[in-house]
């Protein structure tokens, strides 16, 4: 069994206590937004370079036991931790989705003797698996995506503000990499349903992208799809960014320019990904915020076409246009058009610190990171495990190395009868007209 390294117990700057300031006793200092934010990338890159490469790592307290040097225990002390449970320790009870690398399955920690203190039967979490046959194919044509999303979730240390990673399994056939659990889907699905938003509910939703977007830029990690697709919603009503499956980290793996060219949605994507443009990382996600927020707005991208070459002119272009009657303060206006400066080096996020921008002067990021502040609209989610499947669980041979537990009948998922279509109310009225003239 492996044990976690010195650097995930080490204490360091992005502390529990320093991302909740109320619960510190520095509490009372109150620092500027910006200077939180660059206290924030200096002290996490800080961290992280010295948790790698300290030669001689302190002999430090765990589970009180001292000793600990290393990432190993010494031999005369006994670990007191549960052994961490294995793959068949789970089960899938639901398929979620699919997706361009395998499917997304939801598992349940199953109830089985032996069990250590700190498992809990039924907890529910997400598992994408990855074929390693697919897997093979991918990395001999795109090898820096293969495992990105699995090595840049791993380093990371737990935030709100992303969808983290719990373990990963492997058997004879697939990869497992099991994630949290998010139930309320995706921010997407919340923008054509309730949306457009007024000023003050977008300002929340940019602010929970915003956190995200520093603690990843404080990790060294960009994430090059970012998109309302990508951006899950807590029960709580935050949200969590999620699918790493095109990050890269700053200036350690960026790669060639060619590297970077046509990655991501091409409704998200920055200008210099579409040409041989000077990169610089970061700038590439703070666009794509830029055009979630416009999204939040209108309800629509503004670089909409209808077929990509439309839309690729129009992302070079940066020209984009407010809808007829809908009111934009002057302060809104320039944190869009910030977001959407198509030479990257003048990209606001990149000159300049976005948190420092007038438009979010309402916003404490200390009390959003604590999550005092209250989300705009609970999701109230049926619970997975009473609900009808809406997709075939698969079959056991394809996860040979996870359980399957079967459903009652009366939440089973069955195909053998078609959809229903929602009757014309066009063709009824012209029914109901013909009717009348008999």
């Amino acid at each position: 069994m492996r044990y976690p390294t010195p650097s995930s117990t080490k204490p360091s700057e992005s502390s529990r206590a320093t991302r909740h300031p109320s619960r510190s006793p520095k509490a009372n200092a109150a620092p500027s937004k910006g200077i939180h934010a660059r206290k924030h990338v200096l002290k996490t890159s800080k961290t992280r370079g010295a948790s790698h490469y300290d030669p001689k790592p302190p002999c430090i307290t765990v589970h009180g036991l001292p000793g600990y040097t290393g990432g190993l225990l010494p031999p005369d002390v006994v670990d007191p931790r549960p052994p961490a449970l294995p793959l068949d320790g789970f089960e899938c009870i639901r398929t979620l989705g699919d997706g361009a690398y395998g499917h997304v399955l939801l598992v349940r920690v199953r109830d089985q003797p032996n069990l250590g203190k700190l498992a809990r039967p039924g907890s529910l979490f997400a598992v994408k698996v990855l074929s390693k046959e697919r897997t093979k194919i991918t990395h001999q044509k795109y090898p820096a995506d293969t495992h990105a999303e699995r090595m840049h979730l791993s380093a990371l240390p737990w935030s709100p503000w992303v969808n983290g990673v719990i373990g990963v399994f492997k058997d004879e056939l697939n990869l497992y990499l099991m994630l949290e659990f998010i139930p309320s889907g995706c921010f997407y699905d919340v923008i054509q349903t309730r949306g457009p938003f007024d000023a003050a509910t977008a300002r929340f939703y940019f602010a929970n992208i915003v956190s995200g977007l520093y603690f990843l830029r404080g990790e060294g990690i960009i994430h090059r799809d970012l998109k309302p697709a990508n951006i899950l919603v807590r029960s709580d009503g935050y949200l969590a960014i999620a699918d790493f499956g095109y990050a890269r980290l700053d200036k350690i793996d960026n790669g060639p320019i060619t590297d970077w060219l046509m990655i991501g949605t091409p409704l998200y994507m920055a200008p210099e990904t579409l040409c041989y443009q000077h990169m610089t990382g970061f700038s590439v996600d703070w666009w794509a915020a830029g055009v979630t927020l416009y999204e939040m707005l209108t309800k629509r991208t503004p670089f909409f076409g209808t077929d990509e070459n439309k839309i690729y002119k129009r992302v070079s272009s940066g020209k984009y246009k407010w809808p007829k009657g809908l009111r934009v303060s002057a302060s809104l206006k320039s944190i869009v058009a910030g977001l959407l400066t198509t030479t990257a080096e003048d990209r606001l996020g990149i000159k300049g610190s976005v948190l420092d921008h007038p438009w979010l002067d309402n916003i404490d990021f200390d009390k959003l990171d604590a999550g005092n502040y209250m989300a705009p609209w609970i999701p109230e989610a049926p619970a997975p495990t009473q609900t009808w499947l809406n997709k075939g669980l698969p079959p056991p041979h394809h996860i040979p190395g996870l359980k399957i537990c079967l459903p009652a009948v009366h939440r089973e998922w069955d195909d053998r009868l078609p959809r229903k279509q929602l009757p014309n109310v066009a063709d009824q009225l012209c029914t109901a007209g013909r009717m009348a003239q008999k």
